[in-house]
């Protein structure tokens, strides 16, 4: 079974119903952006990842703007459901940009990054990385992706929402960037079964195939 969340920042606490949900079996989690347990490379942050291991799922996310990227992008590379990954631990993996995902039998389109609305009061690379915006060429090596899977996939995740969906999830968020514009594009042009993601911090069902999801943990159902 795959189910989905939203942005988990470093809080242990919000995996704590997830020992619920994976009591026996083996899982998988998606989380939204801003995972937040690969941040300072501490040994309170490594601790903090072995008990992530103990839990019985797989834990697959992608980043948002709280995520160290230089950190993270140090991890080994490898291939997981016939896409790109980074290994950060035992069940712990980082899903590369524009990515295609076949799991239980569903396609996830997966793509990270996002846009700091604090970025000129954050230090680069130690608070703020310039490469949270995905770059033109990532942009394009995904668009090429989705046009090889025909342009049809089941579930899509990312952290922002497509530009078209801004104003609804938080009107004070306005901000339109090549990110904002490939997503809505993608929404427009390909066919999928529900969209989710995570920058809103808010539970909310923002149309019938899109959703922005923050605390609850969803199942992904391929009806």
């Amino acid at each position: 079974m795959i189910y989905v969340t939203g942005d988990t920042h470093g809080d242990e606490t919000r995996f704590k119903q997830f020992k619920k949900l994976f009591p026996k079996r083996r899982d998988h989690l998606l989380v939204c952006g801003d995972f937040g347990f690969v941040w300072d490379g501490s040994e309170k942050e490594k601790k903090r990842l072995a008990r992530l291991e103990r839990l019985d799922c797989m834990i697959l996310f992608i980043e948002g703007v709280h995520d160290n990227l230089d950190l993270l992008s140090a991890c080994p590379e490898e291939e997981y459901c016939g896409g790109r990954v980074r290994r950060v631990g035992k069940n712990i993996l980082w899903m590369q940009r524009g990515e295609l995902f076949t799991i239980d039998g569903m396609k996830i389109f997966a793509l990270g990054g996002g846009e700091s609305d604090d970025a000129d009061e954050r230090e680069p690379g130690v608070s703020w990385w310039p490469q949270e915006l995905p770059s033109v060429e990532e942009l394009t090596a995904a668009r090429a992706v989705l046009e090889r899977a025909g342009d049809e996939v089941d579930f899509i995740i990312t952290h922002q929402p497509p530009d078209l969906e801004l104003g609804l999830v938080d009107p004070r968020h306005q901000r339109i960037n090549a990110l904002g514009a490939f997503l809505r594009v993608t929404a427009e042009t390909v066919r999928y079964r529900h969209w989710y993601f995570g920058s809103g911090h808010i539970d909310r069902t923002v149309s019938p195939k899109m959703t922005a999801v923050f605390e609850k943990v969803i199942l992904c159902e391929k009806k």
